[in-house]
């Protein structure tokens, strides 16, 4: 009779131990949502013309930004303004350049690559204003050789 006890005793605080474990969690899980819901993170895509250049063409690009809830929704972001930067092989910024997104959040672009420039692996960011408030993981990155 106390063996029966002791299991049924234990089946009891192992539940009890499970019910009060989940129940955190499962907060944490709403708070996220609900976060998410609230400040939905814009994401940006830059779709371009070449793998490669060669200085002195024009690298082309249709952008693409969305705001969506964390699902894959294409919703139009919050933002009406995409930053595009090029980047030196050296990692110092060459050019910005600003560009209004339509209602739908896209955009066209380009990059003049000088002659004056060096060859070498260049990188181009994009990014809104409000992404920058979810760190650089955010950050629209490609990276692009550009030969002599």
């Amino acid at each position: 009779m106390p063996r029966k006890l002791l299991h049924t005793l234990a089946l009891l605080l192992t539940i009890t131990a499970t019910t009060f474990a989940q129940s955190p969690l499962d907060t944490l899980a709403m708070r996220a949502i609900m976060v998410n819901q609230l400040f939905p993170q814009e994401r940006v895509y830059l779709h371009f013309d070449n793998t490669a250049y060669y200085l002195g063409e024009t690298m082309w690009f249709k952008a693409y930004c969305t705001g969506g809830n964390g699902t894959n929704s294409v919703s139009a972001p919050q933002s009406k303004v995409l930053y595009v930067e090029l980047c030196a092989p050296e990692g110092y910024v060459v050019e910005t350049k600003k560009y209004k997104l339509d209602e739908k959040g896209c955009c066209n672009g380009e990059f003049e690559l000088k002659p004056s420039l060096l060859s070498g692996y260049y990188e181009v960011r994009a990014y809104t204003r409000y992404m920058l408030n979810w760190g650089d993981d955010a950050i629209f990155s490609r990276v692009f050789p550009v030969y002599d």
